[in-house]
Protein backbone atom coordinates (compact mmCIF):
# COMPACT_ATOMS: atom_id res chain seq x y z
CA UNK A 1 0.00 0.00 0.00
CA UNK A 2 2.78 2.12 0.75
CA UNK A 3 4.96 1.48 -2.12
CA UNK A 4 1.03 2.23 -4.40
CA UNK A 5 1.15 5.98 -2.55
CA UNK A 6 4.73 6.34 -3.02
CA UNK A 7 4.53 6.03 -6.80
CA UNK A 8 1.18 7.62 -7.25
CA UNK A 9 3.09 11.07 -5.57
CA UNK A 10 5.92 10.35 -7.85
CA UNK A 11 3.79 10.14 -11.57
CA UNK A 12 1.86 13.88 -9.73
CA UNK A 13 5.11 15.51 -8.80
CA UNK A 14 6.40 14.58 -12.40
CA UNK A 15 3.40 15.70 -14.03
CA UNK A 16 3.40 18.84 -12.21
CA UNK A 17 7.14 19.50 -13.02
CA UNK A 18 6.16 18.50 -16.72
CA UNK A 19 3.46 21.12 -16.68
CA UNK A 20 5.49 23.98 -14.83
CA UNK A 21 8.34 23.35 -17.47
CA UNK A 22 5.77 24.14 -20.70
CA UNK A 23 3.87 26.95 -18.58
CA UNK A 24 7.88 28.92 -18.53
CA UNK A 25 8.70 27.52 -21.64
CA UNK A 26 8.01 31.11 -23.26
CA UNK A 27 9.01 34.13 -22.17
CA UNK A 28 6.59 36.96 -19.93
CA UNK A 29 5.55 40.66 -20.97
CA UNK A 30 8.01 41.60 -17.84
CA UNK A 31 11.01 39.73 -19.19
CA UNK A 32 10.38 41.09 -22.57
CA UNK A 33 10.11 44.91 -21.31
CA UNK A 34 13.68 43.79 -19.58
CA UNK A 35 15.14 42.63 -22.46
CA UNK A 36 14.23 45.76 -24.52
CA UNK A 37 15.66 47.81 -21.86
CA UNK A 38 19.31 46.31 -21.70
CA UNK A 39 18.87 46.50 -25.53
CA UNK A 40 18.51 49.87 -25.81
CA UNK A 41 21.15 50.62 -23.48
CA UNK A 42 23.80 48.22 -25.15
CA UNK A 43 22.65 50.31 -28.79
CA UNK A 44 23.48 53.69 -26.79
CA UNK A 45 26.76 51.99 -25.24
CA UNK A 46 27.80 50.44 -28.96
CA UNK A 47 25.50 49.55 -31.86
CA UNK A 48 28.20 47.45 -33.78
CA UNK A 49 28.29 45.18 -30.45
CA UNK A 50 24.28 45.31 -30.27
CA UNK A 51 23.67 44.29 -33.30
CA UNK A 52 26.31 41.26 -33.09
CA UNK A 53 24.69 40.02 -29.47
CA UNK A 54 21.30 40.19 -30.92
CA UNK A 55 22.03 38.12 -33.91
CA UNK A 56 24.22 35.77 -31.80
CA UNK A 57 22.17 36.37 -29.08
CA UNK A 58 24.81 36.52 -26.86
CA UNK A 59 25.04 38.29 -23.41
CA UNK A 60 21.54 37.22 -22.63
CA UNK A 61 19.55 38.95 -25.75
CA UNK A 62 18.47 35.02 -25.90
CA UNK A 63 16.12 33.56 -23.35
CA UNK A 64 13.37 31.26 -23.76
CA UNK A 65 11.42 32.21 -26.89
CA UNK A 66 12.68 36.09 -26.91
CA UNK A 67 15.28 37.95 -28.51
CA UNK A 68 15.80 41.26 -29.84
CA UNK A 69 15.34 42.60 -33.65
CA UNK A 70 16.14 45.42 -35.02
CA UNK A 71 15.27 47.37 -38.71
CA UNK A 72 16.48 50.35 -40.65
CA UNK A 73 14.14 52.75 -41.56
CA UNK A 74 13.15 50.73 -44.31
CA UNK A 75 12.57 47.78 -42.84
CA UNK A 76 15.22 45.80 -43.37
CA UNK A 77 16.56 43.55 -40.62
CA UNK A 78 20.03 44.55 -39.47
CA UNK A 79 19.74 42.28 -35.91
CA UNK A 80 17.56 38.80 -35.70
CA UNK A 81 18.30 35.55 -35.17
CA UNK A 82 17.53 33.60 -38.41
CA UNK A 83 16.50 36.28 -40.92
CA UNK A 84 18.97 38.87 -40.67
CA UNK A 85 19.07 40.97 -44.07
CA UNK A 86 15.16 40.21 -44.42
CA UNK A 87 12.80 42.90 -45.73
CA UNK A 88 9.85 42.95 -43.51
CA UNK A 89 8.29 46.44 -44.57
CA UNK A 90 5.31 44.13 -46.44
CA UNK A 91 4.87 42.24 -43.30
CA UNK A 92 1.43 41.54 -42.68
CA UNK A 93 -0.01 39.63 -39.68
CA UNK A 94 -2.67 36.91 -40.26
CA UNK A 95 -5.82 39.89 -40.26
CA UNK A 96 -3.83 41.77 -43.05
CA UNK A 97 -2.25 44.29 -40.39
CA UNK A 98 0.95 46.11 -41.83
CA UNK A 99 3.19 45.39 -38.79
CA UNK A 100 5.83 47.41 -40.50
CA UNK A 101 3.35 50.12 -39.81
CA UNK A 102 3.32 49.81 -36.88
CA UNK A 103 7.09 49.29 -36.16
CA UNK A 104 7.75 52.63 -38.19
CA UNK A 105 5.42 54.72 -36.13
CA UNK A 106 7.00 54.34 -33.16
CA UNK A 107 8.74 57.68 -32.08
CA UNK A 108 12.76 58.05 -30.79
CA UNK A 109 12.72 57.62 -27.20
CA UNK A 110 9.56 55.65 -26.50
CA UNK A 111 9.05 52.46 -25.98
CA UNK A 112 5.67 51.87 -27.86
CA UNK A 113 3.36 48.70 -27.84
CA UNK A 114 2.32 46.98 -30.65
CA UNK A 115 -0.42 43.68 -30.88
CA UNK A 116 -0.28 41.86 -33.93
CA UNK A 117 -1.44 37.87 -34.85
CA UNK A 118 1.29 35.59 -36.28
CA UNK A 119 2.03 31.44 -36.20
CA UNK A 120 4.03 30.68 -33.32
CA UNK A 121 7.32 29.65 -35.14
CA UNK A 122 9.12 27.76 -31.95
CA UNK A 123 6.05 25.25 -32.35
CA UNK A 124 5.07 22.58 -34.40
CA UNK A 125 1.78 23.87 -34.48
CA UNK A 126 -0.26 25.85 -37.18
CA UNK A 127 -2.29 28.37 -34.31
CA UNK A 128 -2.61 31.50 -34.83
CA UNK A 129 -1.37 33.69 -31.37
CA UNK A 130 -1.25 37.53 -30.22
CA UNK A 131 2.05 38.59 -30.19
CA UNK A 132 2.75 41.99 -28.45
CA UNK A 133 6.31 43.87 -29.17
CA UNK A 134 7.90 46.49 -27.16
CA UNK A 135 9.05 48.89 -30.00
CA UNK A 136 11.69 52.09 -29.60
CA UNK A 137 13.32 53.74 -31.85
CA UNK A 138 17.19 54.42 -31.30
CA UNK A 139 20.29 55.73 -32.89
CA UNK A 140 18.26 55.63 -36.80
CA UNK A 141 16.81 51.89 -36.02
CA UNK A 142 13.55 50.27 -34.64
CA UNK A 143 14.49 48.18 -31.97
CA UNK A 144 11.68 45.27 -30.40
CA UNK A 145 11.51 42.29 -28.29
CA UNK A 146 8.23 40.56 -28.66
CA UNK A 147 6.31 38.19 -26.40
CA UNK A 148 3.46 35.87 -27.10
CA UNK A 149 0.15 35.77 -25.17
CA UNK A 150 -1.55 33.31 -23.73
Amino acid sequence: MIKKLTLAAIALLLSMTTTLNHATEFGTEAQAKAMIERAINLVNIDKVRALDAFTDLDGGFGYKDLYVFCFNKKGILLAHPTNLGADASGLMDEDGLNIWSLVSSTQKGEIKKITYKLVRPTTDSEEVYTKTSFITKVKGMYCGVGFYEG
